[in-house]
């Protein structure tokens, strides 16, 4: 690995390299690493090797969908007395795939800290209570987030919000709302396309006629998944 170079943070360049492979960095030492990164070739090889010893940890965790009665429990407590923001509330049960996809995310970064460069990312998303079965694109060349409503209606009295959750301690930033036709092409402000990573999450949720007016998800998540990186 790198030769450590001089830092304010515990451990050195060296350890925040395993942190920021695993999204544990705070935001200004997210950008502070990137920035000596950028400066320092050796310290990208430490988020490669950090990225291939953490993907050996689930090297034998079995993928597993989880129940459809799930959605109706989260969406039950996300608008229960405690008020909680659903988002939130449907993290937990994700874990398993977030720590995946961020470990896919970590190889990735090492030299190519920016996606949009062209690497294409993509996320299923299936709301079964609704009928949706929708296909999220990220296109870096265009800088277009896209979906592909393969199953389910358009709403009549409502709409349908896309956020993307860049990270677990995130705030959702609204993508825009999905369109009538079956495919949705929303072109994203150049401030937004660095959080088009792989393991970020994208969201939709059920929304008042024009979208959210709180600028969080204020209706009901339908359906939630991780953008990653395909063949």
């Amino acid at each position: 690995m790198s030769t450590e170079t001089e830092t304010d943070f515990p451990g050195g360049w060296e350890a925040m390299a395993a942190e920021y492979v695993l999204g544990l960095l705070p935001q200004d030492e997210r950008a502070a690493f990137e920035a000596q990164m950028r400066a320092d070739p050796d310290l990208e090889q430490d988020v490669v090797a950090w990225a291939e010893y953490f993907s050996t940890f689930t090297d034998d965790i079995p993928e597993e969908a989880p129940p459809p009665q799930l959605w109706k429990r989260i969406s039950a407590q996300a608008f229960g007395t405690r008020r909680r923001p659903g988002w939130r509330l449907l993290l937990p049960y994700l874990a398993g795939g977030v720590a995946a996809a961020a470990i896919t995310w970590g190889v990735y970064t090492s030299g190519v800290l920016t996606p949009q460069q062209g690497t294409h990312l993509y996320a299923d998303l299936v709301a079964q209570d609704q009928g949706y079965v929708l296909l999220a694109h990220w296109a870096p060349d265009s800088e277009t987030f896209m979906l592909r409503r393969d199953g389910g209606a358009f709403p009549t009295d409502n709409s349908i919000e896309i956020w993307v959750i860049p990270a677990a301690d995130a705030a959702p930033v609204s993508v825009g709302l999905m369109a009538q036709d079956d495919l949705t092409q929303i072109p994203v402000p150049p401030e937004m396309t660095a959080l088009m990573q792989p393991g970020a999450m994208v969201a939709i949720s059920l929304e008042p006629l024009g979208g959210s007016v709180t600028g969080a998800p204020s209706g009901p998540v339908l359906a939630l998944a991780a953008l990653d990186i395909r063949s």
